[in-house]
């Protein structure tokens, strides 16, 4: 193979046991070719997360570079891998499928170990085997399974009572499995772990209820990572064999680079069980096993972390330094990259953002480091100032890492948040010893990206003090004038006794957009948002960001072509197209309230305030509208600002109630369920219904308790009715709010009070309407998935009023339709009614849902239900929402 053939490797994290140790496979197999090798790290610098998205690579870096990647795991997204195979250079991917695309795909078999795992304990008498792992994994899933067939193997049937689902990979979830399997009375004598930090925090948590392992409790692990070596007892663990995938991949790579002719598809890497203490086996041959590790144990353990420990304190050292003369930029350029001279880095090269084009920006070479020519910082004559990036790193910087076979360039993005500034190669050694996302590569470029937002602060404040005292009146993420700026530009209108206006812009559905794609993905939102109201504007009129995902808008003048709702419309309009985020299309809306500027006004704060309570209502009446602001908004105002004072102290002095209505069996009329309502009763008003306060509930954040208080409340009414015999399947059913759903941890609040009520998960049903799943289906289903993974059933409530409905049948796990009572009502009135519930009844018997009519009032819409098929219903035909003592009275 030829001496200059060079691999790329598109990677999340250049560092790391996992990362770090793929790497330094692949580093192996391109030595072995006489290749070097050029990394890519993906993720902006100085994220430290290890569950990431693909990152949003928009341009080829390195492409005519290299002739072929290895992209580990989730690193771009496929598109960008498509675009790389339209060029001719062959792509091999570790541990993610892309259906997408045609190529070899290296995963570890995870069966091989935990196949071994199984015989090992059963070798060691076991018959009671239990799996704990987080299944939301799908590596660990395959453990899983792997795991099942491996006790069939052994003749042992799986017991679903030894499956202990968790809910992460970390040492927390093993030790909340821990508790679980102390408080279910020990079922197993072993555990396999579905990873090593699910089974450090298993053995930690067993240890902490008194219990001894491996005596009491046989655990093995799966990753072999270096703290499954010094845990006491020393875990017992199948490797993941990270440096053969790695070096697997490399090869892959080669040979397709060389025009073999090679299928796609996966290819298995066989992982191995490493037998230590914690699975039972003598320590070190000893008869039995005694209670410390022999000296000759402790004295190779010291050893080690002596080892580690000088690594690891070199490491700090060298960031140490690195840090100082990067936070001394003010006295020395760091684009020189001078303190590359403080680490242990071969040499570097850093680019600078040109003026970019849309396929392949251009990068200026402003830094250049060679550990043997120290003083060569700046570029000369013979390198070009300007390459594009797809030439990047230089070649003279990949001929330097010829030079050493354990030699690596690697490309790390000088990004930080909203701060890009290119991109810095280094040649140095894999480095694995640290945690991932905190190598140090990552770390210089997280610094010099400071550094250089910090020099260019020193310069503007060089150059112009005046452009930074404008600055300090401009929102920092948007660029548009601040609320400081936005009351002096509004007094400035007001004084002058001109015509103007003031449009208060609330997003709608913000906090969903960075509770389920990160701040990061809101960030980009609201700047995407800012430029649309500012094109939507003339350059007279003032558009300010007044904070979250506020904003405001003073026109400038009022005409005829030009009124405030005519705007308002032009921004809804301007609003609609679905905004780009993080690879996927996010749609949102925005409610307007509006304030007509006059001599009413004395303040410009009241003016504003008056337009945000106008936004309020129209929000209230319907999101993505606006209104204009009257008098009799801000009574309402008020109001609503009492309710909200008094439901907090309902709260806390216990007026709250649930009322039960019961879901009757249209046949015979027999009560098989009841929907839990909740209801004030007001010291001084009496009962209040909840369409009188929930709307105030939801925007506030008060639905939250309330919801986890009427499910606590629910489940605890059910398991007392349920203690007279013959009531064992009756249920009920509680609904689910949208700031509830997204917000309010509704899983672990649903477990908890299933515990603490002991009713059987079954007997517990949660009515969400279409709206609130739609927010984001992809989301909404894991949740649900997860409820019902709890064993309680889901209804869509209000059916048949959603624009999703068949999208929501078709992809979530539901059990039941609730037929709208709009169209009950219309029953034996209106044909269509008719012939639309019918159509549901069909829908719902072919899909095997239950379908439960709503507001039942009468018998001729019973008996028109009947003939129609549906089995359920109710209404006050049946009863109106009573007590729970008079609802006891229904239950047949």
């Amino acid at each position: 193979m030829s001496g200059d053939l060079t691999l790329g490797v598109l990677t999340p994290f250049l560092g790391g046991w996992y990362f770090g140790g793929l790497l330094r496979g692949i580093a192996r197999a391109a030595a072995v070719e006489g290749a070097t090798l050029v990394a890519v790290q993906t993720q902006d610098a100085g994220t430290n997360q290890t569950e990431v998205e693909p990152a949003d690579l928009g341009y080829p870096v390195a492409w005519r570079r290299v002739s072929g990647f290895v992209v580990i795991i989730n690193a771009v997204y496929p598109s960008y891998l498509a675009a790389v195979q339209a060029t001719g250079k062959p792509v091999v991917i570790v541990s993610h499928e892309m259906p997408e695309l045609d190529c070899p795909v290296v995963v570890p078999d995870n069966g091989t170990g935990i196949r071994e795992a199984v015989s090992h304990l059963a070798g060691h008498g076991h018959r009671r085997i239990a799996f704990a792992g987080y299944l939301g994994a799908k590596d660990v899933r395959q453990r899983y399974e792997a795991y099942r067939d491996a006790l069939r193997g052994h003749g042992i049937e799986p017991d679903p009572a030894l499956l202990f689902a968790i809910e992460d990979n970390q040492m927390s979830s093993g030790e909340t499995a821990a508790r679980v399997l102390v408080e279910a009375g020990m079922p197993a004598t072993a555990v396999i772990a579905g990873t090593d930090a699910n089974a450090i925090g298993l053995m930690h948590g067993m240890a902490d209820a008194g219990y001894r392992m491996p005596e009491d409790l046989a655990v093995i692990g799966f990753d072999d990572v270096r703290a499954a070596r010094y845990s006491l007892p020393r875990l017992t663990t199948v490797n993941h064999p990270v440096d053969a995938i790695g070096r697997t991949a490399a090869e892959l790579l080669v040979r397709r680079i060389r025009g073999e002719a090679m299928p796609g598809g996966l290819r298995y890497v066989d992982t191995s069980l490493r037998v230590r203490e914690s699975c039972g086996c003598h320590r070190d041959g000893a008869a039995e096993p005694p209670a410390f590790p022999p000296v000759s144990r402790l004295a190779a353990d010291g050893r080690a972390h002596f080892r580690e420990h000088t690594h690891l304190q070199g490491i700090l050292s060298k960031q140490y330094v690195v840090s100082m003369d990067l936070l001394r930029a003010h006295e020395e350029d760091p684009r020189r990259l001078g303190w590359l001279g403080r680490t242990s880095a071969r040499a570097g090269c850093l680019g600078l953002w040109a003026d970019p084009v849309p396929d392949d920006p251009s990068l200026d070479l402003v830094g250049f480091y060679r550990r043997d020519r120290p003083t060569a910082g700046q570029p000369t004559a013979d390198r070009p100032l300007v390459t594009p990036v797809s030439e990047f790193p230089p070649a003279d910087l990949l001929d330097l890492a010829r030079q050493d076979a354990d030699a690596v360039t690697f490309v790390v993005p000088v990004k930080v948040d909203g701060s890009d500034w290119g991109l810095l190669a280094v040649v140095d050694a894999v480095e694995t010893g640290t945690g991932t996302g905190r190598e140090p590569m990552n770390h210089w470029a997280a610094l010099l990206t400071v550094a250089l937002d910090y020099q260019q602060v020193l310069a503007t404040l060089r150059e112009q003090e005046e452009r930074l005292r404008v600055a300090a009146q401009y929102d920092h993420l948007t660029g548009l004038p601040n609320r400081a700026l936005f009351l002096e530009r509004l007094r400035e209108a007001m004084r002058d006794d001109r015509e103007f206006a003031v449009l208060f812009v609330d997003l709608d559905g913000f906090k969903v957009v960075n509770d389920s794609l990160g701040h990061a993905a809101g960030d980009a939102l609201l700047i995407q948002v800012g430029n649309r109201i500012s094109h939507s504007l003339r350059e007279r009129d003032t558009a300010a960001r007044f904070g979250g995902d506020e904003f405001l808008i003073l026109l400038d003048g009022v005409a005829d072509q030009y009124t405030p709702t005519q705007v308002a419309g032009r921004l809804h309009a301007a609003l609609a197209p679905p905004f780009r985020l993080q690879g996927q299309e996010v749609v949102v809306t925005a409610s307007i309230g509006i304030t007509l500027g006059g001599g009413q006004y004395a303040d410009a704060e009241d003016l504003v305030r008056d337009a945000d309570i106008a936004m309020y209502w129209s929000k209230s009446q319907r999101k993505g509208s606006h209104a204009l602001f009257d008098v009799a908004m801000r009574a309402k105002a008020v109001g609503r600002l009492r309710i909200e004072t008094e439901l907090r102290r309902a709260i806390e002095r216990g007026e709250l109630e649930v009322h039960y209505q019961p879901i009757v069996q249209l046949v015979g009329g027999r009560t098989r369920a009841f929907e839990a309502l909740i209801r004030w009763r007001h010291p001084t008003r009496g009962l209040i219904l909840p369409d009188q306060f929930l709307a105030v509930a939801e925007e506030t954040g008060l639905a939250i308790p309330i919801g986890r208080w009427v499910i606590a409340e629910s489940c605890r009414q059910l398991a007392a009715w349920q203690r007279t015999p013959g009531r064992e399947d009756l249920r009920i059913s509680v609904n689910v709010s949208n700031r509830q759903f997204w917000q309010g941890g509704l899983v672990d609040d649903v477990a908890e009070a299933l515990r603490v009520s002991r009713l059987h998960p079954r007997n517990l049903a949660f009515e969400i309407t279409e709206g609130v799943i739609m927010n984001n289906v992809g989301l909404a289903r894991k949740m649900l998935e997860d409820l019902h993974s709890l064993g309680c059933e889901l209804h869509i409530d209000d059916f048949g009023t959603g624009y999703s409905s068949l999208e929501a049948l078709h992809r979530l796990p539901i059990d039941a339709l609730k037929i709208d009572r709009s169209f009950v009502a219309r029953l034996g009135i209106d044909a269509k009614s008719s012939a639309l519930v019918h159509t549901i009844v069909l829908m719902g018997g072919n899909l095997g849902l239950q379908l439960i009519a709503e507001s039942v009032e009468t018998e001729e819409q019973r008996d028109h239900l009947l003939r129609l098929g549906c089995a359920y219903g109710q209404g006050h035909l049946f009863s109106e929402p009573v007590p729970a003592g008079e609802a006891e009275r229904l239950i047949s």
